[in-house]
């Protein structure tokens, strides 16, 4: 059996060195219980392949199913003792001291039905012909991959997965399961997905579905029995297809306008990109099914959970109990970062954990597969989270969760100075060096996040906007049972605040905050971040829109020594603003008397406000002698 890398997207996995898994064998069951299937017909019976990887603990949890996408299998890492260079499709993802690490995690691979890989599908024999089901094998949807899936869980035994991941269609599925199987699974990563395909990813799939039905070859889906294979159909198909793959930046750095041998004047294939098209065409035909690649396409058009709510996809998830990792690619334009933030809009409205990030990478859609190291740290660190969970539970503690962090949990590893919040430009990076932030102090003895911690209500909702390596939402969920989402833009703070257990959305706050509902929570915080914010005013009011209160602290530009160097002639620099005038991304400071006006004038009602200096409170002429100004306030 012949297995390949390509998923919706073309390109191969990495394979530079020797899969670590080593060799692994295929499996496959058997299941004589008829299939009902979402067109109304049924499947008496049918085989599923299957790889596993990593062993099952003792109470079963730590298994995770990995589902593939468009045109990949069930072998997902390892190689074939037979054929070493037939390498998994996602085998630079899983195995031991990977991201998927399956020293910690039980890896299950199944080959989706319909499939040409292993699993029942239309070239397989049709019991009640006993000829190749061919045009005859029924239409499936996700749901129904979903549904087979189940009860191989049933039949090895597991009753949860720890986690359910894919990529593309494959993360399609991951949310089919939480949705499907609300008590059978505890997390879905879902990678380079989105709730439903869009007009033009349909029409993508339209063309390339008329390539092949209009192949002479085809024979109406019964080319088995004349000897043939579409091939003109599947190799055109697969161009169209793999052009969606890439993305535009990736095929001008990859190709360009090279020629292979100079102007031929003919209708040979000249580009470089020419021949590397006709070349995956001329491949994928070699490999793949016609009839699984026109179902396979149709079960990705006719993925909608929200078609279910009236075309509500928030409704669509209600009741949901799993938690999420979304990931998104920046130049993915076929599954771009704006159809995962529709699902995490929607996860966000049922108060459903979940975590997001948006991966700067140049490849498109194939992102997934490729070794990008913020990508592959973002699910490793997800993982590890899991991993944190599973063992809480063993040892009966409470697990490492925003409404719930361990009080022995590990500091953040990723932040960029110890005992500080990652640096960003865009949200945190002006926290850094604040009198407040003594290096390597634990998080509840910093006087801001103790202050901001009395202010919270016990098991508040809170949004922490720029929440940097995320130790102050994770303090507020120890302290006061606290629950909700930080905000940060940043690689290294993402990383920082998914170690320390929070759900961390990656955002620019510079966009607003349109994926939060009108009074959804008891508390939104802008800690150390407003003098780096381009936009005050709308940042202030989507924080009172969203929040029945809000707190903002921010580095008290009227101390007395800021004054002192200005009438120096020189931009203050100092443990509050430890920047040069020239490196600096703070670009509006404001002192204690200008927010305490600016608050005044747009009609808020100041609750409390405590002003900072050396480490302590300080009440003697706020606007003189405090470094750090931290306001709590709500519209009068």
């Amino acid at each position: 059996m012949a297995s390949f890398s390509d998923t919706t997207g073309g390109a191969p996995a990495s394979t530079a060195s020797a899969p670590a898994i080593g060799f692994v064998t295929a499996q496959r069951a058997r299941f004589d219980t008829p299939l009902q299937l979402s067109s109304g017909r049924s499947l008496s019976s049918y085989e599923l392949a299957y790889e596993t990887y990593g062993a099952l603990n003792a109470d079963r949890s730590n298994a995770v199913l990995v589902c593939h996408a468009l045109n990949a299998s069930h072998h997902v890492a390892g190689a074939y003792a037979d054929d070493p260079n037939d390498v998994g499709w996602w085998d630079n993802m899983v195995g031991p001291g990977k991201a998927l690490d399956t020293d910690r995690f039980h890896v299950v691979g199944v080959n989706n039905l319909g499939s040409c890989f292993g699993s029942t599908g239309p070239a397989s024999i049709d019991p009640a012909t006993g000829e190749p089901w061919g045009a005859q094998f029924p239409m499936l949807t996700v749901e129904d991959w979903v549904d087979a899936q189940a009860r191989l869980a049933d039949r090895l035994g597991i009753d949860t997965w720890a986690a359910v991941m894919g990529g593309s269609l494959g993360g399609m599925q991951a949310i089919a399961w939480a949705v499907r199987y609300p008590a059978r699974v505890r997390h879905v990563l879902a990678i380079a997905a989105a709730p439903n395909l869009s007009a033009e990813n349909i029409a993508f799939n339209e063309v390339a579905r008329q390539a092949i039905l209009g192949d002479p070859d085809f024979h109406g889906g019964d080319f088995y029995r004349h000897r043939a294979i579409p091939r003109r159909g599947l190799t055109l198909a697969r161009m169209i297809g793999h052009i969606t793959y890439l993305s535009g930046e990736q095929m001008e750095t990859k190709f360009g306008r090279q020629l292979r041998d100079g102007l031929n004047y003919s209708f040979a294939p000249e580009f470089q990109i020419e021949s590397y098209l006709r070349y995956q065409g001329d491949k994928f035909a070699d490999y793949y099914d016609a009839n699984t690649y026109l179902r396979i396409t149709k079960a990705l058009d006719y993925f909608d959970p929200a078609a279910r709510s009236g075309g509500d996809l928030a409704g669509a998830f209600a009741g949901l109990s799993a938690k999420f990792l979304v990931v998104s690619f920046t130049t993915d334009w076929r599954f771009p970062p704006e159809r995962s933030r529709e699902l995490v809009r929607a996860l966000v409205h049922n108060r459903v954990d979940v975590t997001s990030a948006e991966i700067d990478a140049p490849h498109g859609h194939d992102a997934f597969l490729l070794d990008n190291p913020q990508y592959h740290a973002v699910v490793g660190a997800y993982f590890a989270r899991i991993a944190g969970e599973r063992h809480c539970r063993e040892s009966g503690n409470r697990a490492v969760t925003p409404a719930n962090a361990e009080i022995d949990a590990p500091p953040p590893r990723h932040s960029r100075e110890s005992g500080n919040p990652a640096a960003t430009p865009a949200t945190a990076e002006a926290r850094r060096g604040s009198p407040s932030d003594t290096a390597g102090a634990d998080t509840a003895t910093r006087p801001d996040h103790a202050i901001i911690a009395r202010w919270i209500g016990e098991n508040a909702r809170v949004l922490d906007l720029g929440c940097g390596d995320g130790r102050l939402l994770a303090h507020l969920a120890r302290a006061r049972g606290a629950t909700g989402y930080g905000v940060e833009i940043g690689d290294d703070g993402v990383l920082a605040s998914i170690d320390a257990g929070i759900n961390v959305i990656q955002r620019d706050l510079e966009g607003g905050l349109a994926g939060f509902d009108d009074a959804s929570f008891d508390c939104v915080i802008l800690s150390q971040t407003l003098q780096a914010m381009r936009r005050i005013e709308a940042i202030v009011d989507e924080m009172l829109r969203v929040g029945r209160e809000a707190v903002v602290s921010f580095p008290n530009f009227g101390h007395w020594s800021h004054r002192l160097q200005i009438l120096r002639g020189r931009m203050p620099v100092s443990r509050a603003l430890p920047y040069q005038w020239f490196d600096t991304p703070n670009i509006h400071l404001c002192t204690v008397a200008d927010f305490d006006a600016f608050l005044a004038e747009r009609g808020c009602r100041v609750i409390e406000r405590k002003v900072l200096a050396n480490g302590g409170e300080s009440t003697f002429a706020p606007n003189l002698f405090g470094e750090l100004a931290i306001y709590r306030f709500r519209r009068a």
